[in-house]
């Protein structure tokens, strides 16, 4: 005979399984797809990375093993973002109807991927870094944008074109700007921070993150020897680029942010904006204005004079907490 307490367990049992019984499979699979919401981008990024590791455990072709990095690292961006991110991404451009100015900061990359979004477009400022690549892919037909097109010398990152665009449109800035790289083909992240910034008006929604988190990013910097930067772009070969990046003359970023900014940028724990990548925003003419022109002189000038440069890996952790309201002090007088 058995135990009063096995049979305790087994009548247990049967009730929480006829409980089960009774529920709806819908609400199984509302369970599933949540939980495969927040975990499929991430299962992507780890079987893409046991696929370039194994590469490089058999000692695979060059080639191959470079092709993997790439999605290596495209994939880890993906893992940022939620299938359903995208749905309501692809909704709020769906219900856009405006038109906002568009700021590109292109090299060699493919602008196919603008033609989904010309209509949208106001004025699209793309600055060229490669002359011979410059418009590449861009749709004849512009739907209505008016395209301005400036070649600028192949220096700084995304940080110089931007930083060059608000200075000399300082006075006649758009109610709202976006400012884009030009590498979204295959950059997942990328794109959808574009999505989220070229449909954001109004408020922008506030995102806030842990006092630990911030304080990892305050000692973000490169490893002091030479240190070849790479890009995600279209059009970039990593391996013949041998572009080492030039290191700030203040560092780390907590350093960097108080010689410029004269405080500290993540005091409020808090950026704007739902797209998560840095270098990808829009801003209004009110949140630029609120800086000095003699600020973004000061940056612009740590963004010259050479190919990639830490300064500007450091306005990419920047942009999205300058533009905050709570972040702009008194500092900023002319």
């Amino acid at each position: 005979m058995r135990p009063a307490w096995t049979q305790q367990a087994q009548r247990t049992l049967v009730y929480v399984a006829n409980a089960f019984a009774r529920v709806p499979t819908s609400f199984f699979l509302a369970l599933a797809a949540l939980h495969a919401n927040y975990w499929i981008t991430k299962i992507v990024h780890h079987v893409v990375l046991c696929v370039l590791q194994f590469l490089l455990i058999v000692n695979a072709p060059a080639p191959w093993v470079g092709v993997a990095k790439q999605y290596s690292s495209r994939t880890r961006e993906l893992s940022f973002t939620k299938p359903s991110d995208w749905l309501f991404a692809y909704y709020r451009v769906y219900r856009f109807r405006g038109r906002v100015d568009v700021v590109v900061a292109h090299y060699k990359e493919d602008l196919g991927w603008l033609g989904a979004y010309l209509d949208k477009i106001d004025h699209l400022y793309l600055y060229c870094k490669d002359q011979e690549s410059c418009q590449k892919g861009l749709p004849t037909d512009h739907r209505g944008a008016t395209l301005l097109v400036q070649q600028l010398p192949n220096e700084g990152r995304e940080a110089n074109t931007y930083l060059h665009h608000i200075i000399h449109h300082y006075d006649d800035l758009a109610p709202r700007t976006v400012f884009t790289m030009a590498s979204l083909n295959g950059n997942w992240m990328r794109k959808l921070s574009f999505l989220f910034s070229l449909t954001e008006t109004g408020q922008p929604n506030k995102h806030c993150y842990s006092p630990e988190f911030f304080e990892t990013v305050r000692h973000f910097q490169f490893d002091p020897k030479p240190t070849v930067a790479t890009s995600l772009g279209d059009g970039y070969d990593n391996r013949a680029q041998g572009s080492v990046i030039q290191l700030a003359a203040q560092r780390p970023l907590g350093k960097w942010m108080h010689a410029y900014f004269a405080r500290d940028l993540f005091e409020g724990h808090c950026r704007y904006g739902d797209g998560q990548h840095g270098a990808i925003f829009s801003a209004t003419r009110d949140m630029i204005r609120r800086y000095p022109l003699r600020l973004y002189d000061d940056l612009l000038r740590c963004n010259q004079g050479a190919d990639s440069m830490e300064a500007g890996y450091f306005m990419e952790r920047v942009w999205r907490f300058m533009f905050l309201h709570d972040n702009i002090g008194s500092n900023n007088d002319d």
